[in-house]
């Protein structure tokens, strides 16, 4: 069995942002990039089906600039078998149909018999390269994936998606595209010697114009990108007079609604207390 996880380079957001002082917008080039949280849910859900199937092949997939090779070198050393970049030297945010193209012409030449997605890539937020890519290859695909088997004898996949009030059961026959989010797959950490390991695995690189050209462009809208500007900072002011202990409490009384309902002494009390 071949399982495909496809991976995303993304700014750490949890990192320092730096903006542009022209455009609003952020200058990515100036951010610190790790592998999409969502997407090391994904290669953990791969690498717990090749513990139960060991003849199981996990492949990583991404498009991306030449530094996309650190993303998948991590990926590597959490147990992955091999990796694959799509070389995109000009990669702008916010193409969805572009990637989700390109990504299925990819996975395509590669052969699969299961496609992983993290649920949504912390950039833009979009879930949408997963159902595209089940969509170009005319799969099945499930969504927001939390827990899942695989019956190898039947070709059938179980699914498990939490819903507001309980998990819903769902199974396709595969090959199909699931986007996985965290549940029972927590994402392991890769070792020192893992991290060792992974840069003597070495990556393949396709060209992206085996897979893309200007007039497959015409075919999909341009979504927009998003923008991103420091907000003003909003300053409020409130004077207060000196007031005696009953009229302080008397304030206090009027602003009980915004505060937990408990009750105090103070609550109850005339402002003698006080």
């Amino acid at each position: 069995m071949r399982i495909i996880v496809c991976i995303k380079q993304v700014p750490d957001v949890e990192a320092e942002f730096h903006f542009k002082p022209d455009y609003p917008g952020i200058e990515v080039e100036k951010m610190s990039m790790i592998i999409n949280p969502g997407d090391e849910v994904a290669i953990e859900g791969a690498l717990r089906l090749k513990s139960i199937y060991p003849e199981t092949e996990v492949i990583l997939l991404s498009l991306g600039p030449p530094s996309a090779r650190e993303t998948l070198e991590y990926g590597l050393s959490l147990g992955a078998d091999r990796a694959f970049l799509i070389v995109n030297d000009s990669y702008t945010f916010g193409q969805p149909f572009r990637t989700a193209h390109i990504l299925a012409g990819a996975i395509r030449e590669l052969g699969f018999d299961i496609i992983l997605f993290g649920y949504r890539a912390v950039d833009d937020r979009l879930h949408f390269v997963g159902p595209a890519v089940a969509e170009f290859l005319e799969l099945p695909h499930i969504t927001g994936v939390t827990f899942m088997k695989v019956f190898k004898g039947i070709n059938k996949c179980e699914a498990h998606q939490e819903v507001p009030k309980g998990i819903n059961i769902l199974e396709c026959p595969y090959p199909a595209v699931f986007t996985v989010k965290r549940g029972l797959f927590a994402p392991r950490y890769p070792s020192m010697a893992d991290r060792l390991a992974a840069k003597e695995k070495g990556i393949e690189t396709f060209p992206l114009e085996k897979f893309w050209d200007e007039k497959t462009a015409k075919r999909y809208p341009v979504l927009a990108g998003m923008r991103f500007s420091i907000a003003e900072t909003v300053r409020t002011e409130r004077k207060v007079q000196w007031a005696d202990a009953k009229k302080i409490a008397g304030i206090l009384k009027k602003y009980k609604a915004r505060t937990p309902m408990t009750e105090s002494a103070l609550d109850k009390g005339s402002g003698e207390e006080i």
